[in-house]
Parts: structure tokens; sequence; C-alpha cells
């Protein structure tokens, strides 16, 4: 299978070219440049010409700066004129001024990035991110982006010359808190670009555990505080929504009972009901599932701090849902009776397409 290779572009292709020319290089003097001596060129060049792989794809992330855009328009000319598909994305707020590089650019570097992520895999090709050119804050969000969506990240060790590839091992973090604390979540990111006052948001804020706060970062725009997810924050999030995304194959099976109760539900209650079935198709279900007194089969989910709550039984990579109620005695009384699966059939159960 042929591979899309997300590659991050900074100016070491300018700066090099200026030293060997020593003049001011035309567009074709650094074509020429590149063309000669390619691991020499750029930090870009170095790395791709190390892993390009016959049938491979680049694409080229860059910044919004005069020196980002010809840096990468003149790569795409050297990779088009060697018959290598090669793209460009330009990531807006990525530029020199730091205030907007650290509110939006690197937001943006990531939510592009996971983007171009899930558009390679709906193609059904495998991903590289070669994170060796750039800001270094850049390549550091690459990096855990990379690992977040366990795919293969690389870089030029500095010293070795040699290039060092990260495996796609998945870091220690937990997608369970998108799910324990989705209201705030969903609240947060329905603001204007993200955003919300601080002082609309801090109470709401404080009541999150200090593993979901660590994703939140304070922003200032024209004189007001804002409170919204951080770079980090983002990169979690996208990898999150590629879980969903990916989890969307698991078939979900109600109960005919439940299925009618949950047509008649109001559209807003309805609405929480299908993140919350869509959420249940995630890996990390059982991990968020608890039996309470341990009677019957099923499986309550989720457990914390969710009003929404379900009721499954997993079989042959199948989930089936018994019963949809909410946090509190209804869904106590039921933790007590349980649910045994030996009272119903799959007949009872119908396809759950949300």
């Amino acid at each position: 299978m042929s591979t899309v290779i997300l590659t991050t572009v900074g100016t070491s292709l300018l700066t090099n070219a200026k030293k060997a020319i020593k003049d001011n290089p035309t567009d074709q003097d650094i074509l020429n440049y590149l063309q000669a001596d390619p691991k020499k060129a750029c930090a870009e060049t170095n790395s791709l010409s190390r892993i390009l792989q016959a049938g491979d794809e680049i694409i080229l992330l860059y910044s919004a700066t005069e020196e980002g855009r010809k840096a990468a328009h003149l790569l795409q000319q050297y990779f088009l004129q060697a018959n290598v598909p090669c793209g460009l994305v330009e990531i807006g707020g990525l530029a020199y001024e730091a205030k907007g590089f650290v509110d939006f650019g690197l937001k943006n570097f990531v939510r592009t990035l996971a983007g171009e992520i899930r558009k390679a895999a709906k193609r059904q090709r495998e991903v590289i991110i070669n994170a060796t050119g750039g800001f270094k804050a850049e390549i550091s969000y690459a990096t855990v982006l990379g690992l977040a969506f366990k795919v293969p990240v690389c870089y030029i060790h500095e010293q070795f010359k040699e290039i060092a590839i990260l495996p796609p091992t998945p870091i220690g973090w937990d997608s369970s808190l998108f799910v324990w604390y989705a209201d705030f979540f969903d609240w947060l990111s329905a603001g204007e670009a993200g955003l919300r006052p601080k002082v609309e948001a801090e109470s709401r804020a404080a009541l999150l555990p200090e593993e979901a706060q660590v994703l939140l970062e304070e922003f200032e725009f024209e004189g007001q505080v804002y409170l919204g997810l951080s770079p980090l924050g983002e990169a979690y999030l996208e990898a999150f929504k590629n879980e969903l995304e990916q989890a969307q194959g698991v078939p979900i099976y109600l109960y005919r009972l439940v299925r009618r109760e949950l047509e008649k539900f109001e559209p807003a209650t309805q609405e929480r009901y299908h993140k919350l079935l869509q959420r249940l198709r995630l890996p990390n279900r059982a991990a968020l599932s608890e039996f309470k007194s341990g009677r019957g089969d099923a499986l309550g989910y989720p457990k914390g701090q969710v009003d929404e709550r379900l009721f499954y039984v997993e079989k042959d990579g199948k989930l089936y849902v018994f019963a949809l109620t909410r946090h509190g005695p209804e869904y106590d009384k039921m933790c007590r009776e349980g649910f045994y699966w030996s009272n119903y059939s799959e007949d009872d159960f119908e396809p759950w397409e949300g």
C-alpha cells in the first residue's frame, strides 16, 4: 500500500541556498541548488530522500509566512518535476507573530494535520508524519498527534544525521475524559472559535478533574480573556474524534421497546442519546462500564459524571442495548434487578444506524 507522507516545512532551503550561492538567488537558482544535492539542500529533502518510496505521495504543510510559502512552493516544484505527487496545505495563523502563533496557529496546525491523517485513512492510504522542518513547537505537536493517532513519526536526528522513526505506539492519554465530560467539551467547542469568556467558563471548568483541566488554556483577545482547549487539548480531541470515526462500523442493536422509546424523546434528548450510543462504539467501552451490584449480564455505561446511561451486552463483535435511562433512582433500580441475556433473543433487537 502506498503512503501519504505529511511533511512539515521550514525555511532551511532558503537559508542554505543563500549561504551557498552568496547572492540573492532566484527561484531557479534555488531549484538548481536543490536538485544538485537534495540531502544537503534542506531538512525536508534530506529526510524524504530516505523514506520516500515509489507510489508515495507528499503533502507539505507550511506556515502562513512569505518564507514558508516560498519554500513550500519550491519544494513542490522539485517533487513534481521528479514525478512525485505533492500537495500543499497552508496553516492559517502559523506565523512569526507570537500571540497569534500560540493562540491560533498551533491549534490550526493540529486540526489541519489531524484532518490530513483522516483524509488519507478514508482513501485507505498508510500515513507517515515527517516532522523534520518547521517551528520547533510545530514539530513537537506533530509528534504528539502522530502518537495519539497511532501513526509513525520520523525526523532527522541532528547529531547522527540519520532518520529516526517513532513507532505508532499509543501514548498514555485517556479519551474517556471526552465521554465523561462530553457536556462541557461540547459546550466549549460550540463557542466562537472554540472559546468561551473566562468569566462564563471558569465555574464549569472548576468541576473538571485535574487531568481534564490541563487540556485547557487561557487566551487573550481584544482585551478579554477566554478559555479554550490548548494545542495539546486539540491534539487529544482530534484523536478522540478519529476514534469515533473509526468505530462507526461497530454494529449496535436496540431492544425494540428501547427503539420506540428513543423515537418518542424530544429532539434534544434524542441527540444526547445518539451521542452516547456513538461513544459506546469506542474501543475503551469496557473500561468505562460498570456492573454496580453485579446482577445480570449487562453492563451499565458509562460510569462517571454523565446523566444519560444505558445497559448493554457485547456478543460476537455486536453491541445489544437493553435499556436507556438516566443517572438516578431508575438507573440504580436497573442495576439491582439486572438484565439477563437468557430472557431475550436476537430477534428482540433491531439495528441502530445512527
